[in-house]
């Protein structure tokens, strides 16, 4: 019985070296392929900062001044990134669950 314990875990020890040596055949082959596909891709860069036009400063400024009244000067305009769908989405049920009908008090 005790033979057959040893010739188990003999057995077993193979198994588990033979696993480890594939496993590690299939990360070389994994990496190579991620190289591979990397050397396809563009390279990532710094995103350029997108610059408001002067057309559409000039539209802004048109609108603020007619809302106001009087003639306004715009500092600075800069582009907002998009927003994530999901939480786009989050809010506006968040907003229309609210009960907004306070007439009826």
């Amino acid at each position: 019985m005790a033979s057959t314990a040893v010739e188990r875990n003999a057995a077993a020890e193979a198994e588990i070296k033979k696993l480890q040596s594939e496993i590690n055949a299939l990360k070389k082959e994994f990496e190579a392929r991620l190289q591979a596909v990397e050397a396809l891709l563009p390279k990532a860069s710094a995103p350029a900062a997108q610059e408001v036009s002067a057309e559409t400063l000039a539209i802004i400024a048109a609108a603020v001044t007619a809302f106001l009244g009087k003639k306004v000067k715009i500092r600075s305009a800069q582009l907002l990134p998009t927003a994530n769908q999901w939480a786009q989405t989050g809010r506006v049920i968040l907003q229309a669950s609210r009960n907004l009908n306070r007439a009826k008090r």
